[in-house]
């Protein structure tokens, strides 16, 4: 790319009188860089390490002292802004297929869709910046349904409601499910059945557009994860253990879960567990157990009887916290 396309794209204030006129790649990680290549420095601690390595272009925001005037040193407003602009640029000359989806179908697509041509947004901008920028012209690229994703791209497209695929369950549990989808038998999969109709809207419109996907194999997602514990909360294989911890971090999608363990496990007791900072928010929040820091939730596991635990706001990272009692070893 050429320096005066660069200064046009990003706004920057050129702060040297660079020898140089053109940069290879955009790089985000100082180690990476190699001679010729744009840095975008993000901590300027960085940058000295990017210019050893051969950077002929250092972007930063905060204020920093130019050690090499023969490379172009750009300085803006916002790093995060200026790689949203470089993004939006490159993506514009792709082509691409943007639909954007809920984070559940997001979830599904992540394990699903296997084409070379889809790209699924898991992460931030910089954590899928190089996966972006490489995109393959017409890929098609499934995203969060946010603001950022509508100023990235120019067109972000509802994914469509072309009908789900029937799927017919033979067994179910809360957490495992063996179906039939489109005359094809899948045998105690550990998918919970509040996957399926997501899993069928995103099957019927892969199906439709000829893209390659896999339905075998497919387990839970970073959604409604299900940990089977003991009354110690210490973990134990699936499908064992007296109680059932259910994590879920996207606080958004309690109230559907909530509704789906009611329906499917009338004869349990369940309770349901709200960060105390976000229940002001919630018009249920008499429903919930409410929590202000992982010892919270901790004493209540283990005070409250239940069989299943809906926890919002949390993953199942939260048993690493856990000290378990060594277990007295026995002659048996």
């Amino acid at each position: 790319m050429r320096l005066q396309n660069l200064l046009s794209l990003t706004g920057a204030e050129m702060m040297s009188d660079p020898a140089v006129t053109l940069v290879d790649a955009v790089v985000l990680e100082a180690h990476k860089v190699r001679r010729g290549d744009l840095f975008i420095a993000f901590d300027k601690a960085d940058i000295p390490q990017a210019v050893a390595n051969g950077a002929y272009a250092v972007l930063y925001e905060e204020a920093c002292t130019v050690t090499d005037p023969e490379i172009a040193w750009l300085k803006v407003d916002s790093v995060e802004f200026t790689l949203l602009r470089l993004l939006r640029f490159r993506m514009l000359e792709k082509s691409l297929h943007v639909y954007g989806c809920d984070q559940v179908t997001l979830a599904v697509a992540a394990q699903m869709l296997k084409d070379p041509r889809c790209f699924v947004w898991q992460g931030t901008i910089r954590s899928n910046f190089y996966d972006l920028w490489e995109l393959p012209e017409a890929s098609w690229v499934f995203v969060p349904e946010h603001k950022r994703c509508e100023d990235l791209f120019v067109q972000v497209l509802p994914l469509p409601k072309t009908g789900n695929v029937p799927i017919d369950i033979a067994e179910q549990t809360l957490f495992e499910t063996s179906f039939v989808l489109d005359d094809v038998y899948y045998e105690r999969m550990q998918l919970s059945p509040f996957f399926l109709p997501y899993l069928g809207h995103l099957y019927q419109f892969a199906k439709s557009h000829g893209l390659t996907f896999t339905v075998g194999g497919m387990q839970g997602s970073a959604h409604f994860v299900p940990v089977f514990v003991g009354d110690d909360l210490r973990p134990k294989t699936f499908g064992q253990g007296g109680k059932v911890l259910i994590f879920e971090p996207d606080l958004s999608l309690l109230l559907q879960e909530m509704d789906f363990i009611r329906s499917e496990a009338k004869w349990a007791k369940i309770i349901y567990l709200m960060p105390k900072s976000s229940a002001e928010a919630s018009e249920h929040h008499d429903a919930f157990l409410l929590y202000e820091n992982q010892e919270d939730i901790m004493q209540l596991l283990k005070t409250v009887p239940y069989h299943f635990a809906l926890i919002g706001g949390q993953d199942r990272r939260l048993l690493d916290t856990v000290h378990y009692k060594a277990e007295t070893p026995t002659l048996f």
